[in-house]
């Protein structure tokens, strides 16, 4: 992968500036980065706190393979921010876990968001027109109001700068993104589960309607959590928000 990196001071969202070089013809590949965003987002439309010395960066990819199974890209993205944290801090090993569907957690603490957005190919049913990915890691910084614990890499003695990261990022990045268009889901699948939080252990899964309890045993082949509960059933969970039984 070639990478073409634009720099901005403060911008809107870096999610924002690519999804408008998108559609304006740009070729997969292009980075945006920003010092602040004014109208950082997270998942489901969540505010995301932007201050500068911490990484936001989105990135523009199109890829070729089916829209369905460009939907495990969550997975590759956190595993690709967790092997660039391993990079810059290797005794950092067994602390940084990946958590479902695609948050990256240092001893426990939220320590990045990843948020994904596509369109779909009007002349290509099935297809995908273009996939933005944005990722915001907390290198300096992270937000002390959150519903959940948040860290950031200083706090753990890592003395890292977007400068010094991104280009860490960038590589694990064009790794696994080529392994993914040319094997698939798999290799990232076997990658990511070696590092996966609470595998094989007990979790809570909080849906949109309900609450569920059992152990987590596997992911499937779409990236779905196979959920095992006490009498031995299993149900598949596409969304949702998971948490370690206290």
């Amino acid at each position: 992968m070639q990478w073409r990196i634009a720099g901005f001071a403060e911008i809107d969202s870096t999610n924002e500036e690519i999804r408008r070089q998108a559609e304006a013809g740009a070729a997969e590949g292009l980075v945006v980065t920003a010092r602040r965003q004014s109208a950082g987002r997270g998942r489901r439309g969540r505010a995301w706190d932007s201050p500068e010395g911490n990484l936001f960066v989105s990135l523009l990819l199109r890829p070729q393979r089916a829209a369905m199974e460009a939907a495990t890209l969550s997975f590759m993205v956190s595993l690709c921010v967790a092997e660039a944290v391993l990079a810059a801090g290797p005794a950092l090993a067994g602390h940084v876990t990946c958590k479902w569907p695609n948050d990256v957690l240092l001893d426990g603490a939220k320590l990045s968001g990843i948020l994904l957005e596509s369109r779909a190919a009007q002349n290509r049913p099935g297809h995908l027109e273009h996939l933005i990915v944005g990722i915001g890691i907390n290198l300096l910084w992270h937000p002390p109001d959150t519903p959940y614990p948040a860290t950031n890499l200083a706090a753990h003695g890592l003395a890292e700068t977007p400068e010094s990261f991104l280009p860490r990022l960038l590589e694990r990045f064009g790794f696994w993104y080529d392994l993914w268009q040319h094997e698939g889901f798999a290799p990232v699948r076997q990658a990511w589960l070696g590092i996966a939080q609470g595998i094989g252990q007990p979790v809570v899964v909080r849906l949109a309607q309900e609450e569920l309890q059992g152990r987590f045993v596997a992911l499937d082949d779409g990236g779905a959590l196979i959920l095992e509960f006490a009498d031995g059933a299993r149900r598949a969970i596409t969304a949702g928000d998971v948490f370690p039984v206290r």
